[in-house]
């Protein structure tokens, strides 16, 4: 399978990544995967990444693995963050990889900030890919699922943990018992995603919203609060409060903060370089 099966652009801060078997919903194959894996190692690395957003193409988002395979023995190796070179930001915040491996963790332990557009249907591992996200958007029409019951297997690639702390056990439970499909509203209401959108107007709001991020956030900020809110999970308060203090001393020694506090005080929009 050839690179074009996960389209990968890099504009304005901003790579999205996006599933493109619009003729499978973007079922993904173990090639696939790797892919996936591949570009998102990239992004994390590239400088010139601030934010990564994920979609897909034509009218779905990801309709999970793809059943061609599912049961078949097929498999192959997927190459993670964590077997290729150290990505920029490893340095800063927390660190995230006691609790979190490579691989499927990639996005969460990527020290940029990682939004799901999530444009059509999205099932089972391609939901999943999902819930790594920091932040998620969905399209009205979208329908989302985790299919596993249905399969005879458990919550795969921690997905019964993500949706523990992300609704709440009893709402967890009960998308993961029945495997019942919920729309984009739904999805809103029980807060699985931040915001739902009108079909067409979904891409357009999650671009203006990350390049948001890209040109007024700085990115040493973004790492370190990505490392603190994903760390803050396990950890307990004095813990937390001991890390953001340390976190300050550094912070306030960078450029970035010269440039934060200068932008202020001259009322203009600041120009952050990561340093």
């Amino acid at each position: 399978m050839s690179d074009s099966a996960i389209l990968y652009a890099v504009s304005d801060g901003v790579a999205t990544l996006t599933f493109n078997r619009p003729e499978k919903l973007n079922a993904l194959t173990p090639a696939m995967l790797s892919q996936y894996f591949r570009r998102i190692a990239e992004a994390a690395a590239d400088p010139a990444v601030r934010v990564i957003v994920i979609t897909g193409a034509g009218r779905g988002f990801c309709a999970g693995l793809d059943l061609a395979v599912i049961g078949g023995g097929a498999s192959e190796a997927v190459v993670t963050a964590s077997e290729l070179a150290p990505q920029w930001g490893d340095d800063i915040g927390p660190e995230l990889r006691r609790f979190f491996s490579g691989g499927w963790n990639d996005l969460i332990t990527c020290r940029k900030p990682t939004i799901a557009a999530i444009n059509g249907p999205a099932f089972g591992w391609g939901l999943i890919l999902s819930l790594h996200c920091d932040i998620r958007f969905a399209a009205r029409s979208a329908m989302l699922n985790v299919t596993f019951a249905r399969l005879g297997i458990p919550g795969e690639k921690g997905s019964a943990w993500l949706l523990a702390r992300l609704l709440g056990t009893a709402r967890a439970a009960d998308l993961l018992y029945t495997a019942r499909r919920i729309d984009g509203t739904e999805a809103e209401k029980i807060g699985i995603v931040n915001a739902v959108l009108e079909d067409e107007a979904l891409l357009p709001h999650v671009m203006e919203y990350a390049r948001g991020i890209a040109a007024h956030s700085a990115p040493r900020s973004l790492a370190a609060m990505k490392a603190q809110i994903w760390t803050a999970i396990e950890d307990h308060y004095d813990l937390a409060f001991e890390a953001a203090d340390h976190e300050q001393d550094l912070a306030v020694q960078t450029k970035d903060f010269s440039e934060g506090i200068g932008s202020l005080r001259e009322k203009r929009a600041p120009v952050f370089t990561g340093e």
